[in-house]
């Protein structure tokens, strides 16, 4: 869908000058799946949120040099990218003893931005005042994909300085999933919204998105009928396993009572 909004967009003439950047992508590791050796690659970048002596440190991007199964053990080089005081060091990283859960992973892309073309911050920085979810546009490129000139939502410009891994945590912005949109407002909302996906698509969702218009919305979906009798049984109401006990022991209670 984004790349049919910029091709549209390009064909308009509302996109200007092109360059193609190397931004970074989540992998989205489960617990598990992070906890296992062979779920990593040479190439990958990780960022600690947490440390420990001896370990690798918090906040600075390690790249996976080699990963070695039989002992289970991830060599991760301090990356050249990320300012540091000192000469980086390697270090052996065992996922399955520490860090997995503190750890985040992610895999260099190439993308292509156009002056005109609408980011989205996807990691919380707080020391350059970003946070997952916020958009921007792109004001001035460089052909040479070294940086980029965004205008946030409030008016401020600021460059992207792509050489560091710290602003390469973009992607394009013209379209947003019905949770990163909480608490936007735009004139017009188009949504796309599929019948069958249960977990996702509830009552509750579709008013987020709806919600977001000043003038006016539109809902694009598979199928108009098997939509509006799905919103009519998942209200989309988050209950715990708790509270699912509770009403059991409730409807067992009253049934006993009433016989």
């Amino acid at each position: 869908m984004t790349d049919a909004i910029r091709a549209a967009l390009v064909t308009k003439g509302t996109l200007g000058d092109e360059a193609i950047v190397t931004v970074l992508e989540s992998r989205d590791f489960t617990r598990p799946q992070g906890r296992l050796v062979t779920s990593y690659r040479p190439g990958d970048i990780f960022v600690f949120r947490k440390a420990q002596k001896g370990r690798p440190r918090a906040g600075v991007g390690h790249r996976v040099e080699a990963v070695d199964a039989a002992t289970g053990s991830v060599r991760l080089q301090p990356d050249k990218s990320t300012r540091q005081r000192a000469e980086p060091k390697p270090v052996d990283w065992h996922p399955a003893r520490w860090g997995a859960d503190v750890a985040e992973a992610f895999v260099e892309m190439p993308q292509e931005f156009r002056a005109g073309d609408r980011v989205q911050f996807t990691r919380n920085n707080y020391r350059a005042d970003r946070l997952n979810g916020q958009t921007a546009e792109v004001v001035a490129i460089d052909p040479q994909g070294a940086s980029l000139v965004v205008a946030r939502e409030d008016g401020r410009r600021e460059m992207l300085d792509l050489s560091h891994l710290a602003d390469r945590h973009v992607r394009p912005g013209s379209v947003r999933t019905i949770h990163s949109a909480q608490g936007a407002t735009c004139d017009r909302v188009l949504a796309h919204l599929e019948a069958f996906r249960a977990n996702t698509v509830n009552a509750r969702s579709v008013y987020v998105a709806i919600s977001r218009a000043r003038m006016g919305a539109t809902i694009y979906t598979d199928s108009r009928a098997n939509l509006t009798n799905a919103l009519g049984i998942r209200d989309g109401a988050q209950i715990g396993a708790i509270d699912e006990i509770m009403n059991r022991l409730s409807v067992s209670y009253d049934t006993f009572f009433s016989a």
